[in-house]
Parts: structure tokens; sequence; C-alpha cells
């Protein structure tokens, strides 16, 4: 514990000395030439008001005097104390003050920058306008009690600077050692947590409101782990037994395929049947009508006639079982949203985990005229068509409830019709097989795998209530079914009444 508490605190005194080793140099020449600059500033802004006050001052002396005067105004200008060279040049004649000496032929050049001439006298130039021409003002100010203030701000600056890094580095001790400890031990209940032993409690007790909360928080996390483990077993046991319900609700949906594709073969061989004993009949009855009651073949014809009569109706006990839902359900007015809501129920228990199931409905009240269970079989067959397509990648089926007045579909009447529209983000359907998905028993699967009779029975379902069903698809960007329902009449004359 001491070795790494020792190790945190050393790593942050050297994070903490790295941070002012770099930004203290920095700061010190970053106030260091502010400093200079402003007093180079000021020093320059009043050598230039001063310089052209002495100028103004030349400008007023009177003609006849001005030789004479302007060297008593050098002079006043040197005694002043700011000024250690004065001078007027009036072409090849100079005028100089009496207490400078003169630098005679060469006339010292301009300054524009602080501190750039040799002999640290700052030298500015001004024009004295005269009545017939003008002359050149030329003065040189003293640059050394400036530069000596500069250096003495400088030497202050160091010095807080110099504080500064001394207090930081004695915060820093102080708060490197107020945060090891609390830090230490809430790594160390850390480390035991993560090892497995969920029960250790966080307690480090700290003065920094930061330290508190981290502590607050990772406490928090450890009292949540303590039930994980039980909230996974459960998780796990339910997931199990979700899985078996959707095995199981599988097999009872292909059972029912079967018996679908079973009754669709049925009907079909009862109605070749149904059309062979039709003549077999007409013709026996037609020769038991035309035979003498003495006749001994009316015996046998009867016998014909009667067992033709026998295989009708086992034909129409065949069509009836084919046909079991026309027969056994009235038809009646009902919601559309509860048969979908319902449909969509078993089949949220149906499709894989990695397939979202969503519904929209943007029109309520719809009803249509019909059996519910039919409505129950499209959805149901249109989602499973869907869900298999993507089981292996996963994506949505987004199924929508609306209302459209005349679709502007050429095969639907005018009218009103609730809209069912199936979507999903699977591969799509081939163009070579588009056509012929509503065709019977035809499939894309591999054999096993379907039957090729779910959209042909939504077909036929669609077709006998009245409807139209169309189908968008394209690759890699799923397929969309749109199933248009024509509403209750009833309804429908309510809704244009009002």
């Amino acid at each position: 514990m001491v070795r790494l508490t020792h190790s945190l605190w050393v790593r942050m005194m050297s994070v903490v000395l790295i941070i002012l080793a770099a930004l203290a140099p920095l700061l010190y020449l970053g106030v260091s030439r502010i400093v200079e600059d402003g007093y180079q500033e000021r020093f320059i802004n009043s050598v230039r008001a001063y310089s052209r006050l002495v100028a103004d001052q030349l400008e007023a002396l009177d003609a006849a005097e001005f030789e004479r005067r302007a060297g008593a105004v050098l002079d006043g200008v040197v005694l002043s104390g700011q000024v250690v060279f004065a001078q007027i040049v009036d072409g090849e004649r100079k005028i100089h003050s009496s207490i400078t000496p003169a630098l005679g032929a060469a006339s010292p050049r301009e300054d524009y920058t602080f501190g750039q001439s040799p002999d640290q006298v700052y030298y500015i130039s001004h024009q004295v306008r005269r009545p017939d021409h003008a002359v050149v003002l030329r003065l040189g100010f003293d640059e050394i009690p400036t530069s000596e203030r500069i250096r003495a701000t400088q030497r202050h600056v160091l010095l807080a600077i110099g504080g500064f890094v001394a207090v930081s580095i004695g915060l820093a001790l102080w708060l490197s050692a107020v945060i090891a400890r609390p830090m230490v031990l809430l790594q160390e209940s850390a480390k035991r947590v993560a090892s497995g032993d969920v029960h250790v409690q966080l307690q480090s007790h700290s003065s920094i409101r930061e330290v508190a909360e981290l502590n607050l928080h990772l406490e928090r996390m450890r009292q949540e782990l303590v039930g994980t483990n039980e909230q996974l077993t459960r998780e796990i046991a339910e997931r199990e037994a979700s899985e078996h319900k959707r095995l199981t609700l599988e097999r009872r949906l292909l059972h029912r395929e079967r018996i679908v594709a079973l009754g669709t073969l049925a009907g079909g061989v009862a109605h070749e049947i149904n059309n062979i004993i039709t003549p077999i009949l007409l013709y026996a009855q037609m020769a038991l009508d035309e035979l003498p009651a003495s006749s001994d073949l009316r015996a046998d014809l009867q016998r014909v006639v009667e067992s033709a009569h026998r295989a009708r109706n086992l034909v129409w006990r065949i069509l009836t079982f084919s046909r079991q839902s026309d027969t056994q359900a009235p038809s009646t007015v009902f919601a559309l949203r509860a048969p979908v809501e319902d449909a969509l129920a078993l089949l949220r228990a149906i499709v894989p985990t990695n397939i979202e199931v969503v519904f929209r409905c943007e029109a309520e009240g719809v009803q249509l005229t019909g059996d519910p269970n039919f409505v129950q079989q499209v959805v149901f067959n249109l989602c499973t068509n869907a869900h298999q397509a993507m089981r292996r990648d996963g994506g949505r089926i987004t199924v929508t409830l609306a209302a459209e007045e005349d679709p502007g579909e050429p095969q639907l009447r005018p009218g009103r019709y609730g809209v069912l529209e199936v979507s999903d983000t699977g591969e799509g359907i081939d163009p070579a097989a588009l056509p012929h998905i509503f065709e019977p028993f035809f499939t894309t699967r591999e054999v096993g795998e379907g039957t090729g009779l779910g959209l042909s029975v939504v077909h036929g379902i669609v077709e006998s209530m009245g409807g139209l069903i169309t189908v968008r698809s394209a690759s890699k960007l799923g397929t969309t079914f749109r199933v248009y329902l024509p509403v209750a009449v009833a309804l429908s004359n309510a809704a244009g009444a009002a």
C-alpha cells in the first residue's frame, strides 16, 4: 500500500513539474515582452509629442531673431533633462545647443525603433516651417532611464513567477498527498471486485468532492453488479423458454402449411374427379331412362348411378375439407387493426431476436367485411415470408395500416380501401422470380424449407375479399407488399354522409 501511494504521488508530482517547467519560461518571456513593448511605446510616444512641441515653438519665432532665439530654445530643451542632443539644420548651416557639443558634418539618422542606436540615444527629426523655406529640427533623447526601468520590471516579473512556481509546487505536494491515498484505496477495492469479490464495499473518505463522488458512483456500480449473476441466470432461463416456444410455434406453423398444402392438393384432385364423375353419372342416367322397366341392365345401371352419387358425395366432402374456412366462417364486419395485432403478437414469439417487428397504424377505425381469420393469415404469411428471407443477417419488418380513397390501381374500382403494407429490409426478390411468386407451389427455397403456397394462399384470400395485392422489390433494398381491401359498405356510406 505504501509503495502504491508513493508511486502515485511521484507520478502526480512529475506531471506538475513538467507542466511548470514548460509553462513558466513561456510565461516569463511573454510577460517580459509585454513590459518591454509597453515601456518602449510610451517612450516613443512621449518623445514624439515633446519634439513636436519644440518644433511648434520654433515655428512661432520671428524671422529676424530666429537664429538667436533658436539657440536659446535648444538650450532650454537640453536643460529640461530629457534631451541630450539638439540641432537645427538649415541647408549647409547648422544651429545647435551651446550646452551639447556639435557632431560635426555627420548628422545622426532618425530612429524608428527603441534601442537600435549603439550610443543609447533615440534620434528624431521634425520639419520647422519658415516664411520662405523649411529647416529640420533634430533631437536626441536618452534611452538609458527607460532601459533601466524595463530591466527592473523584468526582475520583478521573474520574482513573481518564481513565487508562483513555488506556491504551485507546494499546492501540488498537498493535493498529491490528499488525493493519492483515497485513490489507492479505491484502486485496491476495485481490483478485489474485478477478481470476483463483489461484496467488498468501496469506502474511501476524502475531502475532495470529485473523489467522494467517484467513490459513490463506483459503489453504486458494485451494488448493481451484486445481482448481475442472478439476473443473467433468469435471462438465460427466459431465453431458453422463449426459444423453446419459438420452436414449438415454428413446428405448428410448418404443420399448418402442410395442412394447407394437403387441402389445396385435395381440392385439385376433387375437382378433377368431379369432372370425370359428372359425364359418367349423366350418361348412366340417360341410359337408365331409355331402358324398359323389364330390362336386366336397369339393375346394373342403377348400381352405376348409385356408385357415381357416392363418389360425388365423397368429392364434396373433400372439397369441404379443402375450403374449411369458406364453409365454417361467416362474413362479418370487423376492425382491421385487431386481427393484424393478433397475428403480430404470434409472429413476435416466432421470429428470431435479430429481426425487429415494427407496427404502425396511420388510420384508426378502418373496418372490413369478411372473416378476420383471413386477415390474420395474410399478415402471418407475409411476415413469415419476410422473416425467413432475413433470418441469416437480421433486419426489420414494418407493418403499416392506412386508408386510401381511390388508390389509383387500375385493377381496383373507385372507393375507399384499407391498406395493409408489409415491408422488410432483406435481400429482395430476384426479378426473374417476381412474376411467379403468387403461383401455387412456386418457391425459391430449398427442398423441405417451404411449400410454395404461402403467397398463393394470400393472393387467393385477397381476391376473395375483393381486394388487390401488389409487390415492389429491389436487390439489397428489401421487399414491400401492399394489400388493398375494400372497407365495409356501411362505414364507407357513413363516412361519406358525414
